[in-house]
């Protein structure tokens, strides 16, 4: 498997998308593409602002859209590789003097010679309102700009400046933000809380990207604001509720007890993250934009247990935090660690990812519920949040991984057989992820169940007392009572050999062309017996060795 870095997968998965952009709406260029595809998503505009505010093609000067906000307007030049080795160039002075050229031509009196018709109309905008702000913004997906292109930038903005008084504010938007506004986009379950505080002090802050506040509340007031949002307020924590076990039990007794006024000192507070946060200081009232509880789900459960019971004492008050960014890098170790007190496996983490956000929604629209946090379905069934599914269509987002890395990736399908620490290892995994679909899982799933029921017919006859030949006859092999026990044991790897067959079936999937599925499972597990027994390994240690995985590969990709 190829190895990649975050931004080589992401700029895939946004390249897909302006691809289609471009062909949707005639633009040349994946830039074009990418200027409607971040006005959309970012700027929200509908599409006829889109089409109004992109100075599309020829005559455009070096400005890709203009956005006149009354008194302000704001250029942008979007710039989208169109190959992804170029997403480590850096901009260069060219870039940025074809922007500030653009600029003058729009603000001067004499008309240019060169312009197209949207140009000429902001042109005209600039005359007909009093334009008092300039901003210049660079959209790319690309790391850094050059040494040149700041001093070209700086210069350009000390000279207009110096000689028309105007400050021109300038923003850049790099690989980084654009992969925050992705994974937002991929965050379907976006909601506002409302709720009034007791007490709320501005506490340690980064910067203004980056904010925090402290303060206590009503019990009563929090599952007031949250109740209506139960199925969705912990979408980017780990697990949700555990149930009635001690910890819990025992922040419910102390919330309906005699000494729940003093839950505040024996029980750990919640801690919120969201967009954005405003505060009216005159009624204490907070409303917490794009907001999640990433920790604290076992609390307020607990205490909506005691509310809904109408036992939740009204002098119970806690302690709450609120962490306000939009940095999704931030957010998913900000879970990652206030959730680390107890182990917590290393796939959890991967709920929070936005391609696994993705395939969640697409596997709903088809049928299957993939739980991507711990006990989600049971969680959100009981809530009435979610409809009652077959129990072969609730998949484990654990499972889900280990049978598409079996079945589409040949570099870690012994990994995923063999450990899941070396599967979800977050390099690896993540960059395995990049291309999961849920047309591909419920294609691997298929085979998963089809293989299951030739490895459940082995073991059945396998464990039974009296001679069964059930499963010789569904791989077609005569075999005398007298050599029945030899030959079952030359078969004894099917209890452990799950995902190697299932690797085996992939392969040949892409070099047979069998008339029936039964013929594929039974040639991939002919194909793994004569790997696991040339390889002198015991089944058990034959079945996750990467050796036995690469023969198998091998046997098939010479056929």
């Amino acid at each position: 498997m190829a190895v990649y870095g975050k931004y080589q997968v992401y700029y895939g998965k946004i390249k897909a998308e302006l691809e289609l952009i471009k062909e949707e709406y005639g633009y040349t260029n994946l830039s074009k593409a990418f200027a409607h595809w971040y006005l959309l998503y970012c700027i929200k505009m509908d599409e006829q602002d889109i089409a109004e505010s992109i100075i599309d093609g020829n005559g455009d000067n070096g400005i890709d859209a203009i956005l006149l906000e009354g008194e302000s307007m704001v250029l942008y030049q979007f710039k989208f590789p169109d190959k992804e080795k170029n997403i480590e160039k850096a901009i260069d002075e060219k870039t940025v003097l074809k922007m500030f050229n653009g600029y003058k031509k729009l603000i001067s009196q004499r008309r240019p010679r060169v312009g197209n018709d949207n140009f000429f109309a902001f042109r005209e905008a600039i005359k007909e309102n009093n334009i008092f702000d300039y901003r210049i913004e660079f959209v790319v997906f690309n790391n850094s700009f050059s040494q040149p292109a700041q001093d070209a930038l700086e210069s350009e903005i000390a000279e207009i400046r110096d000689t028309t008084g105007n400050q021109i504010k300038h923003k850049v938007i790099q690989q980084k933000n654009i992969c925050d506004i992705y994974d937002r986009i991929q965050k379907k379950n976006r909601i506002n809380i409302t709720m009034t505080y007791k007490k709320l002090d501005t506490s340690y802050n980064l910067d203004e990207n980056v904010k925090s506040s402290v303060g206590f509340l009503s019990a009563h007031e929090l599952i007031a604001a949250c109740k209506n949002q139960m199925d969705v307020i912990f979408d980017e924590n780990i697990r949700l509720y555990e149930g009635d076990n001690d910890v819990n039990t025992g922040i419910y007794n102390t919330a309906i007890g005699e000494d729940s006024n003093k839950f505040f000192f024996f029980h750990n507070g919640i801690v919120f993250i969201c967009d954005s946060c405003k505060n009216s200081t005159g009624n204490q009232t907070l409303v917490l934009e794009g907001a999640s509880v990433v920790n604290g789900c076992q609390t307020i459960n607990s205490l909506k247990k005691a509310y809904d019971s109408d036992e939740l004492k009204e002098d119970v008050y806690l302690q709450f935090r609120i962490i306000e960014t939009s940095d999704f890098d931030l957010r998913a170790k900000i879970t990652e660690f206030l959730n680390s007190q107890t182990k917590i496996r290393d796939s959890y983490f991967l709920a929070n990812n936005p391609f696994i956000r993705a395939l969640q929604i697409e596997l709903e629209e088809k049928g299957y519920f993939m739980e991507r946090l711990v006990n989600e379905y049971d969680y959100k069934y009981s809530l009435n949040k979610v409809k009652q599914y077959d129990k072969k269509h609730i998949l484990k987002l654990e499972k889900v991984i280990q049978v598409y890395a079996a079945f589409y990736c040949n570099e870690c399908a012994a990994r995923a057989k063999r450990g899941k620490g070396e599967l979800f290892d977050k390099k690896v995994v993540e960059v395995l992820v990049s291309g999961i679909n849920a047309n591909k899982v419920i294609h691997a799933y298929t085979w998963y169940e089809k293989l299951g029921q030739a490895l459940s017919l082995y073991r059945k006859c396998r464990r039974s007392e009296n001679v069964r030949m059930d499963f010789f006859e569904y791989i077609d092999k005569d075999v005398s009572e007298n050599d029945y026990e030899e030959e079952m044991n030359k078969y004894i790897f099917l209890n452990t050999g799950d995902l190697i067959i299932l690797n085996a079936i992939a392969n040949l999937e892409g070099k047979c062309n069998f008339d029936e599925d039964e013929e594929y499972i039974i040639e991939a597990i002919e194909v793994v017996k004569n790997a696991v027994t040339e390889s002198g390994l015991i089944s058990s240690q034959a079945t996750k060795n990467n050796s036995v995985f690469s023969a198998v590969q091998e046997d098939i990709a010479v056929r």
